[in-house]
């Protein structure tokens, strides 16, 4: 990846509930082209640069009227082993300097899958100002997994490098929002994910968490992989990344579900219930592995009767778009 000298400083504010560095839902955005200069040079809206492509690749858009204006990547359609020619880079220069305590980095943010059908994936990660990951979520279009980004030190070599993190099987379909977050402590190098599936934390006796780690950037790349012939397109909204510490980030953790929507009980034994502020067009049930399941919405219950037990996904559409949530069938 490029290096890139940022030159706009971010902004930051402080508070009883940590210090926000970036707090972004493109509202204020005016629809269109996110920047004109795709050389990481001049800065375009809200202080966001874009490189690679065209300005077209990078437009700030209405997916749905729940999330009003959202940031859209447009990928191009190959690969390329050597240069950065199919990928698509937005990112922002963040604050490094944290106020006495809190040492946690905290993110949250939506992503939407987009057609999912290239090879390649959504990367929504912050990184040093080596160009280095330090924690982020990817989502994969080819196996629709969702992936943590972690920085980590091989215990034989003693060499530390940014490492793609498995997160489980569970896959998202084409077209759905999904919530992430993800937090990094400065003290200690410890990790955490959060997605659908639930909290993951890393522990792995080849490797050693690498500590003291300083944010400067945050990107939203849309990569393309081998094979790729597809210009991907995703999207993302309501970024939020602060300094928190630790009694205030069990308080202030970012819900993974959009407010009015819920899903009960968990766990099931006969029939979820799905409740919404917004009329239900269409569910979808799937396994962990991936593979669709019989799901008929009856008014406002799902008969889950004929699931084995164990956990499932289930894929909620309303008029502001889809929600994945993971229940667990008795």
């Amino acid at each position: 990846m490029r290096k890139i000298l940022f030159l706009l400083a971010g902004t930051l504010f402080s508070g009883a509930f940590g210090q926000t560095i970036v707090s972004e839902n493109f509202n204020s955005f005016t629809a269109g082209n996110m920047g004109s200069d795709t050389t990481g040079t001049i800065a375009g809206q809200g202080g966001y640069y874009i490189y690679s492509g065209t300005a077209a690749d990078f437009q700030i858009t209405t997916i749905d009227a729940a999330h009003g204006n959202s940031l859209k990547i447009t990928s191009g359609a190959g690969y390329s082993s050597t240069a950065n020619t199919y990928n698509r880079f937005v990112y922002k220069q963040i604050l490094t300097t944290a106020t006495a305590g809190n040492d946690i980095l905290k993110g949250s943010v939506e992503f939407y899958t987009g057609a999912a059908t290239g090879a390649g994936g959504i990367q929504l990660a912050i990184y040093d100002a080596t160009g280095a990951g330090v924690v982020g979520m990817i989502y994969d279009y080819a196996t629709k997994k969702i992936s943590g980004l972690g920085r980590l030190k091989d215990v034989a070599s003693g060499a530390a490098n940014s490492y793609t993190i498995s997160l489980g099987n569970a896959t998202y379909p084409a077209n759905t929002w999904i919530s992430v977050s993800f937090t990094y402590n400065k003290t200690t190098g410890a990790y955490s994910w959060t997605y659908p599936e639930g909290t993951f934390t890393f522990s792995n006796p080849g490797y050693t968490l690498v500590s003291g780690l300083v944010p400067a950037r945050f990107y939203v790349i849309s990569s393309t992989a081998a094979g790729n012939t597809v210009a991907n397109q995703t999207a993302a909204d309501n970024i939020n990344l602060s300094f928190v510490n630790a009694a205030t980030l069990g308080t202030n953790e970012m819900v993974a579900s959009r407010e009015g929507l819920s899903i009960y009980p968990n766990p099931a034994v006969d029939y979820l219930t799905v409740k919404s502020d917004s009329k239900v067009n269409k569910i979808e049930v799937y396994d962990l592995a991936g593979r669709k399941m019989n799901g008929i919405l009856n008014g406002d219950k799902v008969d889950v009767t004929h699931l084995s037990s164990g956990n499932y996904i289930i894929n909620i559409e309303t008029k502001e778009g889809k929600t994945s949530k993971r229940f667990i069938k008795k």
